[in-house]
């Protein structure tokens, strides 16, 4: 099984492709890719950019765990370096938010756990009926 992680920006192809091998917008986990691939996006829209990142290896809770001990470029880290290059090529910085001014990270993903109802005496001292 592979897995690709795709984005199009907004810039000329030759451009695209100088800015991905220059020092200032390097990308940390795509250069760990199988394959990067630059194509002309259709009605002139910029650049579509093509990362495949060859066999995702193991899947489950124990393939996600093995790639985690080495540090592997996975899917979500890829998708994260692609957006910030988009941003960066695109606008010349990377736009934070004060609910998260680390920016959007895969690792802040993974720590996220869905809403839980809250207890009934919890809501009674938050005034709640």
């Amino acid at each position: 099984m592979t897995s690709k992680a795709t984005i199009t920006v907004h810039k000329p192809r030759e451009d695209v492709q100088r800015l991905w091998t220059s020092s200032e917008y390097q990308a940390r986990y795509a250069e760990a890719a199988e394959a990067v691939v630059f194509k002309d996006a259709p009605g002139d829209r910029g650049t579509e950019i093509y990362v495949d990142l060859g066999d995702s290896g193991p899947v489950g809770k124990l393939g996600a765990a093995a790639r985690s001990l080495v540090g592997g470029a996975s899917r979500p880290k890829v998708k994260d370096d692609l957006r910030r290059f988009k941003q960066q090529v695109e606008t010349g910085e990377i736009p934070r938010s004060d609910g998260s001014p680390e920016g959007e990270r895969a690792e802040r993903k993974l720590k996220q756990r869905p809403a839980q109802p809250l207890e009934q005496s919890e809501l009674d001292k938050a005034g709640v009926r």
